[in-house]
């Protein structure tokens, strides 16, 4: 049983291993680069999700949108097929959350001497209660681009920019890229998994 459970544990290990290690801002400590363009940053130690988060404040004067440090920059195509999620709330509405236009979560990624963006077919109405969890596909499907140019995006990514306009005052936190979990490695702990259930039959 323990040669069974120590296997189990070696499996995880690897079932969680990419080649491409997750990205992520927490906001726990401080802002962490972050900055932003119509709008203000301010960084939050307690009331995210959970710990520290970003708040931003939009000039009213243009759009609002959040710019990630260099961490996220560079060569991403390790993350292509993988996934973008960032938790968000409103802190200060300043319309109907229900009218938040069609530009709310839109992403743009600059690099390779081309772009891709992302748009949400029915934006998602964000929350004022609680913080909610938005996830956005690596995908050239979800990005509405060809894979050649999408190869040419994620291969040398200089700029990204994610627009939050839906309130006076928002909250972000938790942004992550995350890679597509590796088949082989998947199909690794299936098999110990079903190891292991012949082996409690038996």
């Amino acid at each position: 049983m323990k040669a069974f459970l120590l296997l189990m544990i070696v499996l995880f290990c690897f079932a969680t291993h990419s080649h491409a290690m997750l990205i992520i801002s927490t906001f726990d400590v401080d802002d962490e680069g972050w900055t932003a363009s119509g709008a203000a940053v301010m960084h939050e130690g307690v009331g995210g999700n959970p710990g520290g988060f970003l708040s931003i404040t939009d000039n009213a004067d243009d759009t609002a949108a959040a710019i990630p440090p260099s961490k996220f920059r560079g060569n991403l195509l390790e993350f292509d097929r993988g996934l973008f999620s960032y938790d968000f709330i409103v802190l200060e509405p300043t319309t109907p959350l229900t009218s938040v236009g069609s530009g709310f979560g839109r992403i743009q990624m600059n690099g390779g001497g081309s772009n891709a963006t992302f748009s949400y077919i029915d934006p998602p109405i964000p929350s004022t209660q609680f913080w909610k969890t938005y996830h956005v596909p690596l995908t050239a499907e979800a990005w509405n681009t060809t894979q050649e140019n999408w190869g040419k995006v994620l291969s040398d990514v200089n700029h990204l920019d994610i627009i939050i306009q839906a309130g006076n005052t928002v909250g972000l936190d938790n942004f992550k890229v995350a890679p597509v979990p590796e088949p082989a490695t998947l199909s690794l702990l299936g098999l110990g998994l079903f190891g292991l259930m012949i082996k409690k039959r038996k």
